[in-house]
Order: structure tokens, then sequence, then C-alpha cells
């Protein structure tokens, strides 16, 4: 069970995703309204609904939660049964009194709902977002256990990030690897020669054709990796868990001090290469043209990331379709899985001001170099 998560600033942008789902003109792909708690599915009336209750905290942006969670293809589900396990999804994540939906999707092989509600409560709280992925995570496990659902492995937990759909079609029409997998591979290769320092590691890396990137702090640093091939550019994360830069170090002899003039010269090769880099990164892209940064990912081989987008969400820096970054922020939150069927009494979740929106906002805004606003 996967749940891809969206903090976004659009109710109506994710609820007309959902909606023209619900009217498809295909009946087996036609979406089904599970539940709500909104008194009408008029447009006009559900904004003024919404409205209402945003006047409780106008400063607030990113107020909306929309998810999707995705079982595994042999899970046989009735609807009755996926609304039990969303009603428990969203109490457990502190949506106990919200406005939402839940809808029932028809539109791909596994089945899968779609959760969209107001992070604003109908008292004018706030369910945190901080440390959601964690939270979530916990809870998905909980759930499988107590419904006997299949696991599935989320891609974050995965070494490599699986083949998409497109770079398996691509592959059965051109009988040719995409050059994702080219570059998994040729850093597995590289990886495997253990002990190498950071300076012989980037040497063999350039001799076999890949550049390197270094997010490198003005301290010396590095936070991040991307790498580069014939053109093509990816993120460490981004190309699986094995090749971010905190798992690289582990298999490299590296020290900051010594290898610092090593990166930054790296650094320099790759931008005279491949033109003034922004500290964006991607999630796989091929351009012939100044690299800006890329697009946006999925959690896992098979979920909607166009669904969740619909939230009119900001790329999230490093977050990588699961949120990730949360989990090491440092704010404190308590989190006890019960055992047996006990339910989710034990599992604090936090009512609170929107911290981590602030924290966004404010990595946001200077990297675009804005200057501090009071529009949140």
């Amino acid at each position: 069970m996967i749940a891809s998560q969206k903090i976004g600033k659009s109710f109506m942008g994710a609820l007309t995703y959902n909606l023209k789902k619900l009217y498809h003109p295909d009946s087996n792909q036609r979406a089904e309204l599970l539940e709500t708690n909104f008194s009408s599915l008029e447009k006009d009336m559900i904004k003024r609904e919404i409205a209402m209750v945003r006047e409780q905290r106008p400063n607030l942006n990113r107020y909306v939660y929309h998810t999707s969670l995705n079982f595994h293809k042999d899970d046989v589900l009735s609807n009755d049964k996926l609304l039990e396990i969303a009603n428990r999804y969203l109490q457990a994540n502190g949506f106990t009194n919200n406005q939402y939906f839940i809808f029932r999707h028809h539109d791909a092989e596994h089945p899968h709902i779609h959760l969209l509600a107001n992070r604003i409560t109908f008292d004018g709280e706030v369910v945190s977002d901080s440390n959601n992925y964690k939270k979530s995570e916990a809870i998905l496990r909980h759930i499988e256990q107590q419904f006997g659902l299949t696991t599935v492995q989320s891609s974050q937990r995965t070494p490599e990030r699986a083949a998409k759909k497109d770079e398996i079609e691509m592959v059965l029409r051109t009988g040719k690897p995409s050059e994702k997998m080219v570059m998994q591979e040729m850093l597995k290769n590289l990886l495997k020669h253990r002990g190498l320092s950071l300076a012989d590691f980037i040497k063999m890396g350039e001799r076999a054709g890949i550049s390197f990137l270094f997010n490198q702090a003005s301290t010396g640093r590095i936070t991040g990796i991307t790498y580069f091939h014939q053109g093509f550019k990816i993120k460490g994360q981004t190309l699986g868990n094995s090749f971010k830069w905190a798992e690289i170090i582990k298999k490299l002899d590296y020290e900051q001090i010594r290898d610092s003039k090593a990166v930054s010269e790296a650094n320099s090769r790759t931008r005279k290469i491949y033109g003034e880099l922004t500290a964006a990164g991607s999630n796989g892209e091929r351009s012939n043209e100044l690299y800006t940064g890329g697009s946006k990912g999925t959690g896992y081989n098979g979920t909607e990331p166009t669904a969740a987008d619909q939230t009119g969400t900001e790329d999230q820096p490093d977050r990588e379709r699961s949120l990730e970054t949360d989990q090491d922020a440092g704010i404190p939150y308590s989190l006890t899985i019960p055992d047996g069927d006990s339910g989710f009494n034990d599992i604090d979740i936090q009512i609170s001001d929107d911290i981590d929106d602030e924290a966004i906002h404010g990595r946001n805004r200077h990297r675009q170099h804005k200057p501090r606003t009071n529009r949140r």
C-alpha cells in the first residue's frame, strides 16, 4: 500500500480533477464518490463552504491535503472496505474535524482511492504536515496488518528507482535501455570499487562520460548530487537511494576539507560543459539548452502524479514525491502504533500552526531572491 501525498493551494483544482473522473464518458473508468461531508456537489456551494472555513486562517495558503492510497493489484477491495480504510487513514493523520471528499478511481490496474481534505478544521486549527511521511508510513503498515493487505514497498525504500511505464515501452519499442537505466548501471560499476577516494570516483566517472554537480554549501558541506551523461541530467535521489549523496559517501573515502577542491573543480567542469545550473534537481531530462531544473516525480511505479499535482502545490526541493525532508526537520511528534486491533487511539497527531509551510515558503523565497512578505 502506497500513499502519494500533496499539500497544495487549490482545493477546487484538486476537486475538479476528481470530478472529471467522476463523470468520465467511459463507464469502466468512471470514478465513484464514496463519502463527503460537503452539503452539495455544486461547485459554487463548495466554494462558499470552503471560504467560510478559510476565513479562520486567511494567511494560510497551502491548506489543501490531497493524497492517493494505492493498493496491490491482487488486493480485492469493496467500496465499503476502501471507505473504512480511507477513514482510518484520515483520522490517524489528524483529519477528524475537517471538510473532505473520498473518491475511488477505476483508471488503473491497481485499486486506488483519492482523499481530498481541508487542513483547516471547523474550529480554525490546522492539521500539521510535520513529519507527514514518517507518520503516513507507520499508519500504512498498521492498516496493511489490520486488513490483511499486500505490502507494496515504496520506491523511497528501494536501492534503485523502478522503470516507469514510458521507459519500459521505449525499451520494448527500440530495444535499447533508457538513459536512467544506463546511468544506474554505469554508477553501479563505479561503486563496485570500494574504498575509492572521492577524487578518484570523479575521475573514473568523467572518463566514462559522467559529469557531476555537487550541491555544496559555502561551508563546504555537500547535501546532494546530480549526474549528467551525454545531455541527460538526473538527481541522485531520483535515480535511486543507492545513488543519493548520503549513500554514496558510505562507499567512498571522503573527507570534506580534503575533497573540497576536487568537488569545486568537478562542479566547474560540469558547468562549463552543460551551462550555468540552478540548485534545483531533475527527475531525468534531456535538453540541448541551458539546464534550469526539473519536473515532478512519482511515489512509486503506477501512481498518478498528475492527480496529486492538481492541488497547485509548488515543487518542494529534495522531496521527491514522498516529502522526505520533513522527517529530518527536527520537529517533534509522538507516534505509537498500538498492538492488535485497538485502533489508532495511541497515535498522537499534532494540531499546530503551519510550521512547515513557513519553512518551505522561506526556502523558495530565498532561492528566487524574493523579499519577505506577510501574504502567508
